[in-house]
């Protein structure tokens, strides 16, 4: 009887020790990614969009409720309706919101690669630089179609 507890206890522990190894393999760390590279994004996920663009492509559809400060566009119409305003020492293509931001690695165009972030202190900083770059840039002018 006595072979018979030892041999079941140690079976037991076994098994024990087993589903714990396996439990701690799989379980996640807990930490959630403040960032995460991208080649497919919309600018309507990101509220209120603060878009700084050194060169700004005709295919991007801004939402109205935008504010663009831009080196070089193709054309006013697709900036029609929107806050902009021009600024030739723009270097760099981001677009930030109230708690995001994405800053992609070339022209602003659709499916640029680039990458998410939610890091405070980064989104903080762009929309300071924001800030400052829209105090020194001139408002475009459009002409009214008569």
């Amino acid at each position: 009887m006595d072979i018979v507890a030892i041999i079941l206890g140690f079976i037991i522990g076994v098994v024990v020790v087993l589903l714990s190894i396996e439990l701690a393999i799989k379980k996640p760390s807990g930490k959630i990614p403040k960032s995460k590279s991208t080649d497919k994004w919309d600018i309507n996920e990101i509220a209120n969009p603060k878009i700084l663009a050194e060169y700004l492509m005709d295919d991007i559809d801004i939402p109205k409720n935008s504010k663009v400060i831009v080196n070089q566009y193709r054309s006013k119409e697709n900036l029609t309706g929107i806050k902009t305003k021009e600024h030739n020492g723009i270097r760099g293509n981001y677009i930030i919101g109230d708690d995001r931001a994405l800053i992609l690695s070339g022209p602003m165009k659709k499916d640029e690669v680039g990458f998410w972030t939610v890091e405070k202190e980064i989104v903080e900083r762009l929309n300071q630089e924001f800030n400052d770059r829209w105090d020194e840039a001139e408002t475009i002018k459009f002409e009214e179609k008569k």
